[in-house]
């Protein structure tokens, strides 16, 4: 009996530091695959919103325009958010969100491809960056205008 004296206290810290382990690695998952899911939802209702609208060429500024709405609507769920809008995932900016249209031959588009340029979730104790993903495409739907411009 007296050989196993502080044994006890020996396997509570392993224990301890292997539960502990776990329960940093499940939290860590969890929100990166929380975030990841956040950014799936809105890649998608701004690849939607971009589908459905109006498609203006009248010049250059004007498409950037566009895309400059569909960029607001994937970050803030607005294509025109007040001032001082929150985005739907911390840290997330207009900037990185990528924004394409296929088009076809009479230059109207076809498609339109919305992804993550770049974005890195801080899990607390590990970072992950994801680039290019998550990215839909859907067919474009909307009205094509190539002489209106965006209001």
């Amino acid at each position: 009996m007296k050989r196993e004296r502080g044994h006890a206290m020996l396997e509570l810290a392993v224990s301890a530091a292997v539960m502990v382990s776990f329960l940093a690695g499940t939290f860590q998952f969890g929100y990166t695959f929380y975030v990841y899911n956040q950014l799936v939802t809105a890649i998608g209702n701004g690849g939607r919103y971009a589908a459905m609208r109006t498609y203006r060429a009248a010049s250059d500024q004007d498409v950037e325009k566009g895309r400059a709405a569909i960029r607001n609507m994937v970050v803030y769920g607005d294509s025109r958010p007040a001032g001082g809008a929150v985005p739907v995932v911390a840290n997330f900016s207009p900037d990185q969100v990528d924004v394409e249209w296929t088009k076809g031959e009479s230059g109207a588009p076809e498609w339109v491809s919305v992804s993550i340029r770049e974005f890195t979730v801080d899990a607390v104790f590990a970072k992950f960056t994801f680039r290019g993903r998550p990215q839909v495409e859907f067919p474009f739907v909307g009205k094509y205008a190539p002489t209106e411009h965006e209001p």
